[in-house]
Order: C-alpha cells, then sequence, then structure tokens
C-alpha cells in the first residue's frame, strides 16, 4: 500500500490523507481548516483532481468524525464517489449545517458500523470507536495484501470512551504503518485532565454559585455529561441552549435531552428570530414544549454560546443572575479570537467570574506513546501537527512526511 498526506503534515485540522493500493484508492478526512468557520467556495480554492474535479479516481472518502476541520469539505467532492461517515456523526454535521447557513447538498453518504468491514475492491477498512471530544469519533484499519495500516484520527484516552479505544487497540495488535495526530507537539507536556476527574472538579465549583454558565462546544457530549452530572449533584436546573438541545434530541442514546428528563429545559436565544420561516418551523416550534421560565427563579445552570451575549443581559437585568460564574470549557486558543475576546469582556462586566474547567480532546505525550508500545508499528507517520519534528524524540520509527510526498507501507 501507498500513503500520501495531501494536507497535514505542517498544521492542525484541515487533514486529507490518501492511502492505495494496486486496486483502490481511498481519502480519510476532507475538512476546513481550523481558522475557517465557513464554507466559502470562492474562498477555498482546494481541488484534486479525481475527488473534487475531473472524471472521478477515488474509490472511496472516510471521516473520522463530525468536527468542521475533518468534514467541512464533503460537499466538494464528486457526486459518484461514496462517502462513509457513522450516523451520528452525519446527524451533527447536518445538523451544524443548518444552524450556521450552509446548505445540506445531496451526497452519495453510507453510514458504517463500527468494528464492521468494509470491502473496497482489495482494501478492507474496519472501523473502530476512538476516544475523542466529537461524539462517535472513529479510527480505521485499512489492510490489503498483508499489510495493515491505522488512522487513528484525532483520539485521547482521558475521556468517556478511553476505555473501549484502549481494548479495541490491544486487540488490533501490531501494524504496519500509523498515521496518527501530533496536536499536542506543539504543547508543554501536559497530562490531561481524566474526564472523570473533571466531572468531580466541576461539581465542588458548581457549591460555589446560584447560576453557572457553561462555555463548551455542543458536540461534546463527554463534557455536557460531566456538566450535567455536577449540576444535578447541586440540585441546579439544566437548561440547553437550542442548539444543543437539538443535537441531544437527535441523537438517539441515554444523554442528557429535554424530551426525556425532566430536569433539562430549553432556551431558545434572541439570535434565532432572525431566522427563516422554515428554519423556525423545523428546529424552533418542537422545542417550544420544553421551554420552563420557572427554572430561573432557582439555582441553574445554562449551555450559552458567545452568540447569547444578549440573552445574558437581558437575565441579568431581570435580576436572575446573583451569584454567577461562567466555566470556559474550550481550547485555550479560542481565547485569541476577537469575537471570543469581547464576549468574555462583556460577561466581566456583568459581574460574572470567568473560570476555565476544561480537558483536552487530543492526546497527551503519554497516550502517544502507549499507543505506540501497545500497536509496535514499524513507520509512525505524523499529521495533525505544526511540531512535526517531535516525533522523532517521542516514537521509535518515526517517519515525518512533506505534504504530498508519498511511501510504501
Amino acid at each position: 500500500m501507498k500513503v500520501k498526506v495531501i494536507k497535514g503534515t505542517n498544521q492542525i485540522g484541515g487533514c486529507i490523507t490518501e492511502i492505495a493500493s494496486d486496486e483502490a484508492r481511498i481519502i480519510i478526512d476532507f475538512g476546513l481548516d481550523l481558522n475557517d468557520d465557513i464554507i466559502d467556495d470562492k474562498k477555498d480554492s482546494l481541488e484534486i483532481e479525481g475527488l473534487t474535479i475531473g472524471k472521478s479516481s477515488y474509490d472511496a472518502v472516510f471521516i473520522t468524525h463530525s468536527h468542521g476541520d475533518h468534514i467541512g469539505l464533503i460537499s466538494k467532492i464528486n457526486r459518484d464517489i461514496p462517502i462513509y461517515i457513522e450516523e451520528k456523526s452525519k446527524i451533527i454535521y447536518e445538523l451544524t449545517n443548518d444552524f450556521t447557513n450552509i446548505e445540506n447538498k445531496k451526497l452519495n453518504i453510507n453510514n458504517f458500523e463500527f468494528n464492521k468491514p468494509i470491502k473496497i475492491k482489495d482494501l478492507t477498512i474496519t472501523p473502530y470507536i476512538t476516544d475523542h471530544s466529537a461524539y462517535n469519533s472513529a479510527m480505521f484499519l485499512i489492510e490489503s495484501n498483508g499489510k495493515r495500516i491505522l488512522h487513528t484520527g484525532d483520539f485521547r484516552t482521558s475521556g468517556r470512551k478511553g476505555l473501549v479505544f484502549k481494548k479495541s487497540l490491544e486487540k488490533i495488535g501490531h501494524i504496519d504503518c500509523l498515521i496518527t495526530e501530533g496536536t499536542s507537539f506543539s504543547r508543554d507536556n501536559i497530562k490531561n485532565k481524566e474526564e472523570w476527574q473533571l466531572e468531580i472538579d466541576a461539581s465542588e465549583l458548581f457549591k460555589n454559585y446560584n447560576q453557572v454558565f457553561i462555555l463548551q462546544s455542543s458536540t461534546n457530549i463527554d463534557r455536557l455529561v460531566s456538566f450535567f452530572k455536577a449540576s444535578t449533584r447541586n440540585n441546579k436546573n439544566f437548561i440547553e441552549d437550542l442548539f444543543t438541545a437539538t443535537i441531544t434530541n437527535n441523537l438517539n442514546v441515554i444523554i442528557p435531552k429535554p424530551r426525556e428528563f425532566n430536569n433539562v429545559s430549553v432556551w431558545i436565544p434572541r439570535i434565532y428570530n432572525k431566522k427563516s420561516k422554515e428554519f423556525k418551523e423545523k428546529y424552533i416550534k418542537p422545542m417550544e414544549q420544553y421551554k420552563n421560565s420557572r427554572v430561573f427563579h432557582s439555582d441553574y445552570t445554562m449551555m450559552i454560546k458567545v452568540s447569547m451575549l444578549e440573552d445574558i443581559k437581558m437575565l441579568k437585568e431581570k435580576g436572575l443572575i446573583t451569584n454567577a460564574c461562567l466555566v470556559y470549557s474550550m481550547w485555550e486558543g479560542y481565547k485569541e479570537q476577537q469575537a471570543m475576546q469581547e464576549f468574555l469582556q462583556e460577561i466581566e462586566k456583568l459581574g460574572i467570574k470567568i473560570i476555565t474547567l476544561h480537558t483536552s480532546g487530543h492526546a497527551d505525550l503519554d497516550a502517544m506513546k502507549w499507543l505506540e508500545d501497545t500497536l509496535k508499528p514499524n513507520i509512525v507517520i505524523p499529521i495533525h501537527t505544526t511540531n512535526k519534528e517531535k516525533a522523532n524524540k517521542l516514537f521509535k520509527n518515526a517517519k515525518v512526511l512533506e505534504d504530498n510526498e508519498e511511501i510504501t507501507i
């Protein structure tokens, strides 16, 4: 087999990996660059012959998870090329598009199931669940002619799927080539806080405040569960913003959602008043039944977005914010963005204390080393990193590539 990282050897996000055998060619992940937050065909000039333009020469595209930097450009893929996505990742992707005014174009999408192999000519691709901050993230074992490649996608070992992820890797065993993320290469060697420990820390923190506002990704279901449990332990009502509630209601799993949990209600932010009639009929009207203004007259925890500043100011004016904190549970890098800076400054002006409580969705260095020790790969190819040279210090058999450089396994 041959491996070529079309994009991703020198950047975090927007990674595109090609794997080819004697008969087949596949792509793993096709997403936006990390700093892009919308799909703009005029701005994004990325075109790949046989994938997005010209006669199709790729047999399939596999998507590891629903984050935009891994899935955000799939609408550009030629319609005759099948795209394989896990079912709930597809739901999250399409809901995200609807809420961010991106058209859900008709694509050749197929849902894969974990642990069930997919045959593409002489390639066998088996998806396994991995531990990441996006719900139901996948890694892929690709096999052909006695050779085995594992593409981990984004991963960690400190979340709620950590144990399942580790058991899968132990089952997979020795591989010829490991393609894995190196996000943490550019960060201090800090060991990730376990998700269960974050939940305990949140429980202690919430004791000190009557109102707790949570700023986190709506697709980070692990974190949502952690904060819900911490809130419940402190007898607080739990309020989900419309986007978060729409995601939780549409995932057919037992997670905090207004449709099934009596202590979970919905807040519909003012910004959605500007949405189209079709949007309101599809997403707002079904949620009206879960609104409950009474929850604000006792202690509460509320999921929020940067776009909800006017809503928070209104609650303050009505005397419904007295002793409050905002828990920032996202990557620190987002604080460099002007919109985030302005939002947090306004929050502080309202007398709301900002507290960071977060753990990364990406592997720390100990997890990366454990990965190598477990799989004993002949070659390790780092992607999703701005400091790939560090791979030579961490891994025994690192092979540092440049974009579009090809290697035979």
